[in-house]
């Protein structure tokens, strides 16, 4: 019993040893893929913005042209919320990249 416990001491000893070593490898790995998540993030907050910035741009500029049709008068209003939303959508593009 007393040769089972000192193996198993000298085992756990080399195993909390080694393993700062083991995790210093692996750490080079880990590092590269989170960067790589995040450029992944960036790209897709990037699109999502400029894909709802430029929705929000199309829908105003068809409202524009729907109420100008009709004679409302607000038509200016919505034309410039739908610069406005052109314009956010290509600032989320520009400062995500």
């Amino acid at each position: 019993m007393k040769h089972i416990r000192k193996g198993l001491t000298a085992l756990l000893a080399l195993i909390l040893y080694t393993a700062p070593l083991w995790a210093q490898g692996a750490g080079g790995d880990i590092e590269r893929e989170f960067g790589l998540a995040m450029d992944s993030i960036r790209n897709i907050a990037a699109a999502a913005g400029a894909l709802v910035g430029g929705l929000v741009g199309v829908v105003g500029i068809g409202r524009t042209a729907w109420k100008l049709a009709n004679g409302e008068t607000d038509a200016m209003n919505t034309l410039i919320m739908a610069v406005v939303g052109l314009f956010l959508g290509f600032l989320a593009t520009l400062f995500l990249n």
